[in-house]
């Protein structure tokens, strides 16, 4: 049960996560990107790097707390 709970906390730390970043990094991201596009210098898009967030938020960030839920609960 630990490890359900743990994994629910960290796809609500990861909700947060990919919300705060995309609201604050992606912008920033775009706004380069399409800059270096001008000079034809631009290299990673950045969807790219946004959808390795979100995997990385909705999928490992869940599986990882679903491994650690019982560690996580015998620590409290």
């Amino acid at each position: 049960m630990t490890g359900i709970l743990g994994a629910l906390i960290f796809l609500m730390l990861g909700l947060l996560e990919l919300i705060v970043l995309q609201r604050l990094l992606y912008p920033v991201l775009r706004w380069r990107h399409e800059k270096a596009k001008l000079t034809q210098s631009h290299r990673i898009r950045p969807d790219l790097i946004i959808n390795g967030l979100r995997f990385q938020s909705l999928v490992i960030m869940p599986v990882l707390g679903f491994l650690l839920g019982n560690r996580l609960g015998s620590a409290i």
